[in-house]
């Protein structure tokens, strides 16, 4: 099992599709938790369906074969490259491995399953479950797990919790940290480069200071740089649309913390002027709140906000794990 760890848009659904690529890896489903609006145990059926389609799409020779084994999985009717879930049940994903585990069998090939954004599918009753079971009995099948939240991602993957389904199972992990100011700028440049624009560095240095390491933000800017020709008309849409993305995440995070909304968003207000230690930040909190904390209260605070990729520590300070958040807190305040 590989695991693919880093902030939002930081490129882990790129690196694993070319990867996957440049291996010659022909049998591969991608799951997304993206693709539907709200992850339940009921909407996930149709991430499934949709990462079918995909899979059929680009099998290539192989899709017959892969349409015949899917269309004998009860539950499921499959029309050309369209799979519609017909039965919803909670062995009905473990049937579509078993069929792609088959599948894999009959040419040779592994079949990779990938579950980008993993940690959310973790609201499906027995997903922990479905994945020790893969990784034990098909061993045809590979898995590759993605997520953003990497602290509810660890939680699924049950470090520290001997009693959690994958608890022991051994996996590569491969954290992707954001992009160096130089990495960022040599990202910019080579894009430009290969779009045949001519950019000044010195507005390329302004977007690397605005939108920091995060290579989903930085192509972005680039698209529109190109689309538009003017930097100003770039950055500020980067900047709008990108804090709306981050704005809906956020409360999403919130709507179910509504008695504690000030006092997260107030630690968010802390960092927004730069890193700040553990005792530097809880004094920060604190302040703004105008009451203390204890230790337990004011650490379930932040552990969430790092479990949900908000916050994130490097070295001994804490930090806004997305540039964006500081737009957002803006907005948030008119």
């Amino acid at each position: 099992m590989i695991v693919v760890k880093g902030v939002r848009r930081i490129g882990k659904s790129s690196l694993v599709r070319v990867g996957l690529r440049l291996h010659g890896v022909k049998l591969y489903a991608v799951f997304d938790a993206r693709t539907v609006p709200l992850l339940t145990s009921d909407t996930v059926y149709e991430v499934v369906a949709r990462g079918l389609e995909e899979l059929l799409r680009r099998s290539g020779g192989l899709g017959r074969h892969l349409r015949e084994l899917l269309a004998r999985v009860e539950g499921l009717s499959v029309a050309g490259f369209e799979v519609r879930v017909t039965r919803r049940s909670p062995d009905l994903v473990l049937r579509v491995v078993e069929a792609l585990d088959k599948a894999a069998e009959a040419t040779g090939e592994h079949m990779v399953l990938v579950f980008d954004e993993a940690q959310d599918m973790a609201v499906v009753p027995g997903f922990a479950r479905l994945l020790a079971h893969i990784y034990d009995y098909h061993q045809r099948v590979k898995l590759v797990l993605a997520g953003s939240e990497v602290g509810l991602l660890d939680r699924l993957l049950g470090r520290g919790n001997p009693r959690a389904p994958l608890y022991g199972r051994p996996y590569l992990e491969i954290e992707m940290p954001r992009l160096s100011r130089e990495e960022s700028l040599g990202f910019l440049e080579q894009g430009f480069t290969e779009l045949g624009l001519e950019w000044p560095r010195a507005y390329m240095e302004e977007a690397v200071d605005r939108l920091d390491g995060i290579p989903g933000w930085l192509t972005a800017y680039g698209y529109y740089a190109y689309a538009t020709g003017s930097h100003r008309e770039a950055l500020e849409r980067v900047l709008e649309e990108g804090a709306s993305l981050v704005q809906a995440e956020l409360e999403r995070f919130l709507a179910n913390r509504l008695q504690a909304r000030t006092r997260y968003l107030a630690l968010l207000e802390c960092l927004a002027a730069g890193p700040l230690t553990w005792s530097e930040l809880k004094t920060c909190l604190e302040t703004r709140i105008a009451r203390s904390l204890n230790k337990a209260q004011f650490t379930r605070y932040l552990r969430e906000l790092r479990d949900y990729s908000f916050v994130e520590k490097a070295g001994r300070e804490y930090r806004l794990a997305d540039p964006l958040i500081r737009y957002v807190l803006r907005r948030m305040r008119t």
